[in-house]
């Protein structure tokens, strides 16, 4: 991302300044607005004061780029290209396809590509297959798109052996294709593939936003295995934006009832523990200097962190290689643990290698001698009762998300007074309410010691 790109992600308010005038600087400001969290977050939150100031054509465009089709469709006015752009898609999403096509009737001659690709992908969702290879030659569309409608085609022609393997070819060229992903798993999984289903519906979780079917499709496959509670998680993604929808109400209806009538005991012991272990630091594993370095500057400092990254991430950071990345993966190994296992929602998936059986619930607590019956009790202490200030509370529940004081205790002072906001002052006032326990923080020698 350039400089000048990456400053316009930092600051919402140039998107409503100076908003994208085509369909496909729509579709890059959306790419870069969404790319991280973080700059997901402020510009919904920059969305919704363009909303409250009644502002209805930029808060219609933002609507678009967080996918709130039906903020779009309440708040979009005028008839150029942006405006029949994002309100075809919003209607295309709610799958209210035929007026989709009746709005977007002959745009698959326009200039813009996107909009173009629109117009041809109405076609395709209604099996519109004769018109679809009607407007395909006179589109103006990039190459990858092209390849996407001609592996649709051969769907239509019954061809979905060959579809496939168009389609995986594409992907390997350009593995973000949404449409191409999601057709691919579909097909997968009518071929009864669905553990290739899932990777790929799984895949489309980290391109925001994420379309209503690839939520439906991928809650039923998870409710086939009776993971109800992903299935819930899916269901209910697409009834917060869009309370209405009849399928997605249904399922989760019926998935939400099943978790009373199922539940894996083993599943829930396993995610507690991987909730305990995600909180380990990382200054608990022998790691070369290079590779703690470069953790530390990408504020990595829990299990928990480095396994909300992917390989990818970790190898676009500077000074980061494979031999760092080859170091972190048998630390994780080690664990059963791998990079890349936190959803979208924030949730994190527990691996099927990860067995939970790893060590006792509390670390060890050698630099504290023989504990007594006091002592233990207080390590299974809520942190919130401890009565500590806003900040030093702050960065050790919501930053670190630490409930226990026995969760404390695996950092060392070090370790704490690397994180924002937690300094010499926050550093005392825990160490004070520590005392009064009988307990104290281990030193960093004394990690190595251990």
């Amino acid at each position: 991302m350039t400089e000048a790109v990456a400053q316009q992600v930092a600051s919402p308010a140039a998107f409503f300044a100076d908003p994208p005038t085509s369909p496909s600087a729509l579709v890059a400001a959306r790419r870069d607005y969404l790319a991280e969290p973080p700059d997901a977050d402020k510009f919904q939150a920059a969305v919704i004061d363009a909303r409250s100031a009644n502002n209805a054509a930029l808060a219609a465009s933002g609507s678009w780029v967080t996918g709130e089709y039906r903020h779009v469709l309440e708040l979009v006015q005028g008839d150029d290209e942006v405006a029949r752009f994002i309100q075809g898609s919003s209607l295309l999403e709610l799958d209210r396809t035929q007026e989709a096509r009746d709005l977007l009737q002959g745009s698959e001659k326009a200039e813009d590509p996107e909009l173009a690709f629109l117009s041809l992908e109405i076609h395709a969702v209604r099996r519109d297959f004769e018109g679809l290879a009607a407007a395909l030659p006179e589109a103006r569309l990039r190459h990858a798109d092209r390849a996407y409608f001609e592996a649709v085609l051969l769907e239509g022609e019954g061809d979905y052996l060959q579809a496939i393997v168009a389609y995986q070819k594409l992907l390997e060229s350009e593995p973000d294709h949404v449409q191409a992903r999601f057709r691919l798993a579909f097909r997968v999984d009518l071929l009864g593939d669905e553990d290739q289903a899932i990777r790929h519906y799984e895949y489309l979780l980290s391109i925001r936003p994420v379309g209503v079917s690839t939520l439906l499709n991928l809650g039923v496959l998870y409710e086939d295995r009776h993971q109800f509670e992903k299935a819930c998680g899916c269901f209910g993604a697409v009834l917060r934006r869009d309370p209405r929808n009849p399928r997605a109400r249904l399922y989760f209806k019926d998935a939400h009832e099943s978790i009373d009538m199922y539940y894996d005991e083993d599943l829930e012991r396993k995610e507690d523990k991987l909730h305990q272990i995600l909180r380990t630091p990382i200054s608990d594993f022998e790691l070369s200097v290079r590779a703690r370095n470069c953790l530390a500057n990408m504020d990595i400092r829990t299990l928990g962190d480095l396994v909300s990254h992917t390989e990818a991430e970790l190898l676009d950071f500077k000074n980061f290689g494979e031999t760092s990345l080859n170091e972190i993966k048998r630390v994780l190994v080690q664990k059963g643990l791998r990079l890349g296992l936190r959803r979208e929602d924030g949730s994190f998936i527990v691996p099927e290698e990860f067995d939970g059986a790893m060590n006792s619930d509390t670390p060890e607590l050698e630099w504290l001698g023989e504990l007594s019956d006091d002592q233990r009790e207080a390590l299974d202490l809520q942190i919130s009762s401890l009565s500590l200030s806003v900040r030093c509370h702050r960065a050790l529940v919501e930053r670190l998300n630490l409930q226990r004081v026995v969760d404390v205790l695996r950092y060392t002072e070090e370790d704490l007074l690397a994180m924002p906001n937690f300094g010499i002052t926050s550093l005392s006032e825990l160490q004070g309410k520590l005392d009064e326990l009988d307990l104290r923080l281990r030193k960093a020698r004394e990690v190595k010691q251990a």
